[in-house]
């Protein structure tokens, strides 16, 4: 029996029982407790009435024999509220260290205290504490368990979500890919044509032959482009790079231009500065610029009879941060809907029009750039109405030389 254990303390327990109070303040007042307390944002007299008294009176009941070691009723309470204010194992020790410190300096102020009591207190402390912090440890552990279950799932269901987005664009780039093609390969169809024309009349002059052959190479040294930026495009980045911010703005017009252009949608750049490299995933990056881009294009084409259709992208500098600025006039976001652009699955368009993970997407991409990204509704000089995305990074000091082409 735990009362065979500890004698000394068993003969004395009704004495220390009537300075419960004193053992309770002195416990809860010492400065090493209110630290802990303050530190994390406990208050005192809660500790102290919710958890403090009834710890000591569970105590008392385990000396008594009328609780046993873990029977608190209070205690899963007490450990999931040092939980819920991420209280390390080391400041749950101080406050358990101080309770007994208390407990023993009451028995000095007593003249009861003795080596056999102070190794009696200390040993049902001990027990009891064994305890908590078995228990305490499995709330940490089990906590962590599930918090990284969940960043687990999560993750997963971002790369599904960048998996959709990317699939759906890619839909889109292949039509691209077909327009972009039929005109040069009209084009190589027709110099063929005239170069058999020639020879079968007997008129192939080596200067005519060798004049369109140099054409025919232009023509597909232009696809191959094409298919080197759209491959590009959808390899992801591993590992962070330095690139030119202005060298993506390209890559992104460069893919979406024939649709840009068949919307009558004109492009205005303004970069008025050289520093212009950024830290993070290039195509990534690009594939961010591509979804505002796109959402620009989408909201024109709604938009039957808007007679100015203008795209602008400015890139400045402001303190240590470049700030890239993507603007159109096409009558802006309702104020509603501008609130959500950056929710998953999110979308105003009709059913199979929009994924509603695009502007989701880029909001991910330029946070795991270390960027902001915001968007407004503005009304330009002219008296547009439009809306205004603007993406911020950190500048970086090595320069990469842009291409404006």
């Amino acid at each position: 029996m735990l009362s065979d254990d500890i004698p000394t303390l068993v003969s004395v327990k009704d004495e220390l029982w009537a300075k419960k109070e004193e053992i309770l303040s002195g416990w809860i007042n010492t400065k090493e407790v209110i630290s802990v307390l303050d530190r994390n944002n406990i208050d005192l007299f809660f500790f102290r009435d919710i958890y403090a008294a009834k710890i000591l009176d569970y105590y008392f009941g385990v000396v008594n024999q009328t609780r046993e070691i873990g029977d608190c009723p209070v205690m899963d309470d007490f450990l999931n509220m040092l939980k819920d204010h991420d209280i390390s194992v080391d400041e749950l020790f101080d406050i358990w260290t101080y309770a007994r410190k208390s407990m023993v300096t009451v028995t000095f102020n007593m003249g009861i205290a003795s080596k056999e009591l102070f190794s009696d207190i200390s040993y049902v402390f001990d027990l009891n504490f064994k305890s908590v912090l078995k228990d305490y440890s499995s709330i940490v552990y089990k906590l962590e368990k599930e918090v990284e279950i969940q960043i687990q799932k999560n993750k997963k269901k971002d790369e599904l979500m960048f998996q959709q987005g990317r699939l759906a664009q890619m839909g889109e780039m292949i039509s691209d890919i077909a327009h972009q093609w039929r005109q040069p390969l009209s084009m190589v169809s027709v110099i063929i044509q005239n170069i058999q024309l020639k020879y079968t009349l007997g008129k192939l002059e080596a200067d005519f032959f060798h004049q369109n052959v140099d054409e025919i190479k232009k023509v597909l040294e232009q696809m191959s482009q094409t298919i080197t930026d759209f491959q590009g495009f959808f390899k992801p980045n591993k590992k962070k790079e330095v690139f030119s911010i202005i060298d993506s703005i390209t890559g992104a017009l460069n893919l979406i231009k024939t649709d840009l252009s068949k919307s009558n949608i004109d492009v205005i750049r303004i970069h008025n500065h050289k520093e212009d490299s950024v830290s993070g995933y290039h195509n990534e990056f690009t594939q961010a610029l591509l979804n505002i881009l796109s959402n620009a294009k989408d909201a024109f084409v709604e938009q039957e009879n808007h007679q100015e259709r203008i795209i602008q992208i400015v890139t400045s500098i402001k303190s240590d941060k470049i700030c890239l600025d993507i603007r159109d006039t096409a009558g802006g976001i309702d104020e509603e809907v501008i609130k959500k652009v950056f929710n998953p699955y999110f979308t105003t368009k009709e059913e199979g029009k929009g994924t509603g993970i695009g502007l989701y997407m880029t909001s991910q991409i330029v946070k795991n750039m270390q960027g902001s990204l915001y968007v407004e509704n503005i009304i330009s000089a002219d008296n547009h109405k439009g809306a205004q995305f603007t993406i911020e990074f950190p500048i970086v000091l090595e320069t990469v030389k842009p291409n404006l082409l």
